[in-house]
């Protein structure tokens, strides 16, 4: 009997051990601003985020091609292993829109007496990053508040967050997994509709069977594509797509350029 708790106890440690280097290496990555076309505005703004565990060079592509057609581009990457959506969005969101708000008013004033357009702020975010962004717009008056892109967003949950596994190592993959459950009083489920022009952009493909046995209907390896719409938002799928690969489309950008100048 003593043999078979010496060696559970070692697989405990081990597993630990394990678990923390996951969170450290792989899930971890610090907090950072990228700016394009910073130094001359004179397209509206758009800032990206990235999703749970994502990061910066996820969405490189989308950014440098929003720039090259001369928009001003800010990317937020921020952890995501910390703290829940809210304390997310107040800690690295919100501040950095507050800024931008600030930087797009003094821009406005020169156009205006230039009877020039005002310029806009959009918005073009990846996976949970939709959620925070979702929650900044729900407690926020944005005036200047352009269009909203989202890519692959968990709209109403993903089952992932519903497995008891979840519940069971939060300081490993985060507490703003269970924010994103898919019972109806979960957090996410209390966001609402937009009521600001909004395009939901979907993945239809999986590359990640594990995730996939536990995510009901058709899924894109993260989120269930039946529940990821919101009412009042259009919904387009590009194919052949999975839940990060879809940020590498060129098609997906075409879509993102259609949508804000339309």
């Amino acid at each position: 009997m003593k043999k078979f708790f010496k060696i559970l106890f070692f697989i405990i440690i081990i597993s630990i051990a394990i678990l923390w280097l996951v969170k450290i290496f792989f899930l971890t990555h610090k907090y950072q601003i990228k700016n394009y076309n910073e130094d001359k505005i004179e397209k509206d703004i758009v800032i990206t985020f990235n999703g749970i565990y994502g990061y910066e060079k996820q969405l490189r592509f989308i950014d440098e091609k929003l720039a090259e057609d001369g928009y001003t581009v800010v990317n937020i990457q921020y952890p995501t292993v910390n703290e829940n959506i809210a304390e997310m969005t107040e800690k690295y969101i919100a501040p950095n829109i507050e800024e931008q708000v600030k930087r797009l008013e003094q821009v406005n004033q020169e156009r205006k007496a230039k009877n020039l357009p005002e310029l806009k702020i959009n918005f073009v975010v990846h996976s949970m990053g939709t959620c925070l962004l979702r929650y900044y717009l729900k407690e926020n008056k944005l005036d200047s508040l352009g269009k909203v892109v989202l890519i692959t967003p968990p709209s109403h949950g993903s089952q992932l967050s519903d497995n008891p596994i979840a519940d069971l190592i939060p300081y490993f993959i985060g507490p703003a997994v269970k924010d994103m459950k898919t019972d109806k009083d979960s957090f996410v489920n209390q966001l609402g509709n937009p009521d600001y022009p909004c395009y939901i952009l979907i993945a239809d493909s999986s590359n990640n069977f594990l995730f996939s046995l536990f995510i009901k209907g058709k899924d894109d390896g993260m989120v269930p594509l039946a529940t990821a719409g919101l009412e009042g938002a259009s919904l387009k799928t590009i194919e052949n797509t999975t839940h990060t690969s879809i940020l590498e489309k060129q098609e997906t950008v075409d879509e993102i350029l259609k949508f804000l100048k339309n």
